[in-house]
């Protein structure tokens, strides 16, 4: 009987991790691909480790699908402090405005702001901004906003920039965030 309730126990706090293990952290609905059918967005912390999956149901034959259809692992990051909880809306035009930050702990404040909409029959990053700063160090630090559409940019009040046309989502990762937004 022991042995039982043991196993029962061991179970029970399995199953209670795993629910705990995808916490939706933001959620959004508006039309991304322009079919008049809200698709549905939710930002998913997955584990402790602080990053943050984006799970896409893009609408397609008038219904949103139960399963995502697009999920990127570890496409941002969040902390367990207030002022670093993720963002998520979708814009009057039907882009998906994604926000990640850290204004409220250690020395480094950063924000990141990506801009995903729907060309040419594809999810798209169309545009990228990001700044940060260092609390100990007021020289440290910079901004950008990056435009991938029309290929302009600015890294603080210079011009920069990137080939134009955007980036496929499903292909994004942390090697295409342009050198003028590295500090």
């Amino acid at each position: 009987m022991k042995s039982l309730v043991a196993t029962l126990a061991v179970m029970l706090v399995a199953a209670t991790s795993a629910v705990a293990q995808n916490k939706i952290l933001a959620e959004t609905s508006g039309d991304m691909n322009g079919d008049h059918v809200a698709d549905r967005v939710q930002l998913i912390q997955a584990n402790d480790d602080g990053d943050v999956d984006l799970a896409i149901y893009l609408s397609a034959d008038g219904k949103v699908p139960d399963k995502p259809t697009l999920v990127k692992k570890a496409f941002g990051w969040t902390g367990s402090m207030a002022g670093q909880t993720p963002a998520a809306t979708i814009n009057a035009r039907g882009s998906l405005i994604l926000m990640f930050e850290n204004d409220a702990v250690g020395r480094d404040r950063w924000q990141t702001r990506y801009t995903i909409a729907w060309r040419d029959g594809a999810l798209v990053v169309a545009g990228y901004t990001h700044s940060e700063r260092d609390t100990l160090d007021p020289k440290a630090g910079g901004s950008c906003d990056i435009n991938f559409l029309t290929g302009r940019g600015k890294r603080g009040v210079a011009a920069v920039t990137v080939p134009a046309g955007g980036v496929k989502l499903e292909s994004w990762t942390d090697a295409a965030i342009p050198k003028a937004c590295t500090f």
